[in-house]
């Protein structure tokens, strides 16, 4: 699941990926090719490198049942998600229908903290990039008197989490969006690549 997490949000070779996933290349390279054999991603050859992609927006639809799934039946990933919020004190976050009212009554900020190659390959439309690696060095760019809602790969992604927590100590008001780019990108809501 991890790897077409990180695939859905930018297409990756098989070394690029390893790293971002902390996983062996051989590792990395083994699940690939399972993807691969049942279709789950496609390749292409650029120079020396094999390049990996999701093969279309059925494969994220999938992906994103399978989670729900998750979420709704098996009490024990609810209880896991549970203690990992409580662990990492979150304690507000919003879905995508909430930043849409939300956006309607109020100025806010969207934050993408994702790396920026994965910015680039797509993100919500208004959305500043500042990765979480680069947060704490931009945190003038940001206003305090306005809501900023941070948002990365989605539900199981911490890198809001540790943004938020950071604004937060801050005494920015910060809020975690649940959903991710690939959530975004599924309810057929505009998309913007830079």
């Amino acid at each position: 699941m991890e790897l077409i997490d990180v695939l859905s949000q930018k297409d990756y070779s098989v070394e690029e990926l390893s790293k971002e996933i902390s996983m062996s290349v051989a590792s990395t390279s083994q699940h690939l090719q399972i993807l691969k054999s049942v279709k789950l991603v496609n390749t292409q050859r650029q120079g020396n490198f094999i390049i990996y992609s999701i093969t279309d927006d059925s494969v994220l639809r999938l992906v994103s049942a399978v989670k729900e799934l998750g979420f709704r039946k098996i009490a024990e990933l609810e209880r896991l998600i549970s203690d990992f919020k409580a662990d990492k004190n979150i304690l507000e976050s919003i879905t995508i229908n909430d930043l849409l009212a939300r956006n309607k009554n109020e100025k806010v900020i969207l934050i993408d903290v994702r790396p920026e190659d994965e910015y680039k390959a797509g993100h919500i439309p208004d959305a500043v990039s500042i990765p979480l690696v680069q947060l704490k060095n931009r945190l003038n760019e940001l206003p305090k008197d306005q809501t900023i809602i941070a948002y990365c790969r989605g539900p199981l992604c911490v890198m809001a989490v540790d943004a938020i927590k950071l604004l937060n100590q801050k005494k920015f008001k910060a809020i975690r969006m649940e959903d991710g780019y690939v959530e975004w990108k599924l309810r057929q809501h505009e998309i913007n690549r830079k």
